[in-house]
């Protein structure tokens, strides 16, 4: 158990841990609770450790939005990563997949939305996938709408930390009133050489006119920095050094004003009813270089993403390299490349059936969409969200442009 996780808070869950079989004929009680303002969650233990917790959707959807506030910040992804690694040996990448986040994409993890009658039968199952290493993460719920959810208690345990004093504002912030600021130069200098350096090629790029705004920093971010700059030496050309790298620039836009500026990006939604009219609005987006997916769904909610068929092909061949996924199977080519692989349709059909097909989705049938180009060449797909997030964090993202 961490040590920085609230032993009092901790220790009260653990002691309310319930065995699994009391769990699985409880919940829908613990899920009517939610439905009617109580949010304690349900801890699910296998002997004396606690495994799973079912806590409100709405408590999953604010440590989501949390957490990709967080990685959608340079400084504050950093200060991230250095304290889930040092309190609970844990990266953030892990956080992420336990989770079900995704900032590099925009998409939202559908996982798979059961019944509650159906979670309770799946408890053992997903128990057993826990203690092996795997992702319990499931959606539970008898409408539309999920009610609660199931995930991992190391995931449920950085929820309880971060909430018992973890970090609550900015690691790195211009406040001279309260807190001790630095000049970014004196704080290189005191990590090292290798940051000396960088911030020294900083300065001799930036803009003639800018503000330096001294900055103050934690002291947990000013040791993992430490960190970087002590592994950027003995490897100067691996991934501390870049991550030390990008947390320096980013800090000088911190002291140029310009970083709060920034507003994350997120996927465009298009509701599954007005798919058809937006279709070859959204070919030409694809065509004019677009590369982010649209999210098709019902009433706000994502059900599928179009994509184009060359980032489609990417997954596919993630899907076929890992021989398919818990939430997904092994991926479809379109006929002809393979014989049994679903039609490929000219854009005036895909027009006419996409409406269905999103439908098909939202009912929860794989049904999936290939469009053509006027060439007869597979152009654009429709697919369901929950297989399209299966295999997007395996994407190679790191290949430089060529």
């Amino acid at each position: 158990m961490p040590d920085d996780v609230d032993t009092a808070v901790v220790t009260e869950f653990e002691a309310e841990s319930w065995p699994l079989d009391a769990a699985a004929e409880s919940l829908a009680q613990v899920i009517e609770g939610f439905q009617h303002g109580d949010t304690r969650p349900l801890v699910i233990g296998d002997g004396d450790q606690p495994v799973l917790v079912v806590l409100a959707i709405a408590d999953l959807a604010d440590f989501r939005a949390r957490i990709n506030e967080l990685l959608g910040n340079p400084v504050d992804a950093g200060w991230l990563r250095y304290y889930l690694r040092s309190s609970f040996d844990l990266s953030s990448e892990r956080l992420v997949e336990l989770l079900g986040v995704d900032t590099d994409h925009g998409l939202s993890s559908l996982a798979s939305q059961v019944s509650v009658e159906q979670a309770a039968v799946l408890l053992p199952d997903h128990l057993r996938r826990t203690e092996a290493g795997g992702n319990p993460l499931m959606l539970i719920g008898d409408g539309m709408m999920a009610t609660a959810a199931l995930i991992a208690f190391p995931a449920f345990s950085v929820l309880l930390a971060m909430e018992g004093g973890g970090k609550d504002d900015d690691s790195c912030a211009h406040d001279e009133e309260e807190k001790p600021t630095t000049p970014l130069e004196v704080l290189a200098e005191r990590l090292g050489p290798v940051s000396t350096q960088i911030v020294a090629q900083i300065n001799a790029g930036r803009e003639p006119g800018l503000p330096r705004y001294d900055l103050h920093f934690e002291d947990d971010l000013v040791e993992h920095l430490k960190d970087l700059e002590q592994r950027a030496q003995k490897a100067p050309n691996g991934g501390a050094h870049d991550e030390l790298s990008n947390l320096l620039h980013s800090f000088d836009q911190m002291r140029s004003g310009r970083l709060a500026d920034q507003e994350p990006e997120e996927a465009p939604y298009v509701e599954a009813s007005d798919l058809p009219a937006s279709l070859e609005d959204l070919r030409e987006n694809f065509r004019h270089g677009a590369d982010d997916p649209y999210l098709i769904g019902i009433e706000g909610t994502p059900l599928a993403g179009l994509i184009s068929y060359d980032l489609y092909v990417e997954l596919q061949q993630v899907s076929v390299d890992l021989d398919g996924h818990d939430g997904a199977p092994v991926l479809p080519l379109p006929k002809p490349q393979w014989e049994s692989g679903p039609e490929l349709l000219p854009f005036d059909v895909a027009v006419e059936v996409c409406g269905a097909v999103c439908e098909d989705i939202s009912g929860g049938e794989g049904s999936m969409l290939f469009i053509a180009d006027e060439a007869g060449e597979p152009e654009l797909v429709l697919a369901p969200l929950a297989w399209l997030w299966a295999y997007v964090d395996h994407l190679d993202l790191e290949t430089p442009e060529a």
